[in-house]
């Protein structure tokens, strides 16, 4: 299995269009990498590939990506797209793939349900397009099995923005020889079946929008808490850097970071006591090969 991460930032990339924070001004000037909006590329053996999550960036992290370069004379790798969730951030993606043919696209029935009450999601449930429930089970696709994993989450604010069941989830996929990778860029708590899911996994990324729960607020960008925004953070008696320290994932990131995130400073208070957690922070561009444990190696039937 392999994962390239297409981007590793909350809404707004890094910088952030109308943002003038420390982050954004030190990625104009360098000083930072410029970071696109949370996404990750996934492949059993490299000839075709799933999506999870399709950002308003998609084109440009598809055109840097050489494995998701088109085939002539117009063919894709992508065969498929899971949702995490209906926020415009990871959705909106879609409307520049609306020239492919049979795209499969899979989300929880919430999900679904979210964006098809808009005409242009329509035609991606109709023929010859598919629209799969992964409330109904396993998926394959890309040569893995991907499987929903239920989070507490909200709906976006353009919803209503309540907590609601299947508003959102994170995807457990594995690959022929047992590797096993979660993708979990939005949650507003970790709760136990995440935690068994990660300590399942080979490789894991988390929800790092937030170090601090106040940080908006904080650093005069907003008025609202990441809880309110429904996303735990990291730091804090409630926050899951404490958790994923014992967790037993060989390999856990950190994704999905907002422009006023401090981890994105790797000089910074804040970085540091991540990286002594054993936890890696996502970078645009970066590949990822997990490999299985040696105690279930197998071939799938």
């Amino acid at each position: 299995m392999q994962l390239h991460v297409l981007g590793s930032a909350a809404g707004g990339g890094v910088p952030q269009w109308n943002c003038a924070c420390g982050n954004c001004a030190a990625a104009r000037d360098e000083r930072l990498p410029h970071r696109t909006q949370a996404s990750v590329a996934a492949s059993a053996a490299g000839d075709a590939w799933v999506l999870f999550n399709v950002t308003t960036d998609i084109r440009a992290q598809i055109e840097r990506d050489p494995a998701l370069a088109p085939r002539p004379p117009r063919e894709t790798p992508i065969a498929c797209v899971f949702l995490t969730d209906a926020n415009i951030d990871h959705c909106a993606g879609l409307l520049d793939l609306r020239q492919s043919g049979d795209l499969l696209v899979c989300s929880t029935r919430a999900v679904r349900d979210t964006l098809l009450r808009h005409d242009m999601f329509a035609p991606f449930a109709k023929a010859p397009r598919r629209w799969a429930v992964v409330d109904d089970g396993p998926v394959e696709a890309g040569g893995l099995v991907v499987r929903a994993i239920g989070v507490t989450a909200l709906l976006p604010a353009y919803a209503g923005g309540t907590t609601t069941a299947g508003a959102a989830c994170a995807y457990m996929m594995e690959g022929p020889q047992g590797t096993k990778a979660l993708y979990a860029p939005i949650f507003a708590s970790l709760d136990a079946p995440l935690l068994a899911a990660a300590a399942e996994s080979d490789v894991a990324f988390f929800d790092g929008s937030f170090f601090s729960d106040d940080e908006l607020i904080a650093q005069g960008l907003g008025t609202r808490t990441a809880a309110e925004m429904g996303h735990a953070p990291i730091g804090g008696a409630d926050g899951t850097l404490d958790a994923l320290r014992s967790c037993p994932c060989p390999r856990k990131l950190y994704t999905h970071l907002n422009n006023s995130n401090p981890i994105l400073d790797p000089a910074s208070e804040q970085a540091r006591l991540v990286r002594e957690a054993g936890i890696g922070i996502a970078q645009d561009g970066e590949i990822v090969e997990p490999a299985a444990r040696a105690d279930r190696v197998r071939t799938r039937a």
